[in-house]
């Protein structure tokens, strides 16, 4: 008796299962297609009339660094930061002006500079293929000098700046533009290199990128 009551409700269940998928349908799944985003592409997918426009970049430099150790290690800060950068010597610096007279080819016409020069009391040297007349602390100083000179000298005679090596370093960097060099990193870089000033420059002679951060 129980089991013909088991396969009765066996059997209910199974037409009560029909009678139920007869009247909903189901809905047939489909498979989504593939998301390709179209912001970010290869360059082999862009079409022949498209452009690959690189996204804008700032440099900036901190300086003066005393050593090259210290360039160095400033450096090893920034990359570590996940920033471009490399260090280099900064530009000579201008130390005052002197007055240089180009040296005549001609050994007469050189003896007769030196004797006009000898006459009124200048003693020049001779440096790098001119007669340096004398070194001055700024350009206003050394036109003022030029008033005692023989007037066929102050003809041909030049006021060229004297510049040094400055001994210093500059460390050059860049980034792109929204991930700027925060104000905790500058001020662990003034805490840890006292003196060193952070200025924006233009994107010219700095580190190529080392791919996008």
């Amino acid at each position: 008796m129980l089991r013909w009551l088991f396969l009765i409700i066996l059997l209910a269940n199974s037409l009560l299962f029909f009678w139920y998928a007869q009247k909903y349908h189901f809905t047939e799944s489909k498979s989504l297609p593939d998301f390709k985003p179209r912001v970010l592409r290869l360059p082999s997918e862009l079409q022949p009339t498209e452009k690959l426009v690189p996204r804008p970049r700032e440099c900036a430099r901190f300086s003066p660094l005393a050593s090259e150790f210290e360039a160095s290690r400033l450096v090893e800060l920034l990359v570590e930061q996940g920033f471009t950068a490399e260090f280099k010597t900064m530009p000579p610096v201008e130390d005052g002006v002197r007055i240089e007279y180009p040296l005549p080819a001609d050994a007469d016409a050189r003896i007769r500079v030196l004797d006009d020069l000898a006459r009124v009391g200048w003693l020049p040297e001779t440096r790098d293929g001119a007669l340096v007349l004398g070194s001055y602390p700024d350009a206003e100083v050394a036109r003022a000098s030029l008033a005692d000179l023989p007037e066929s000298v102050v003809e041909k005679a030049r006021i060229k700046p004297v510049l040094r090596a400055s001994g210093d370093f500059e460390v050059l960097t860049s980034y792109l533009v929204g991930y700027e060099i925060t104000s905790e990193i500058k001020q662990l870089v003034v805490d840890s290199w006292p003196g060193v000033k952070f200025e924006k420059n233009l994107c010219e002679g700095v580190a190529s990128p080392r791919g996008d951060q």
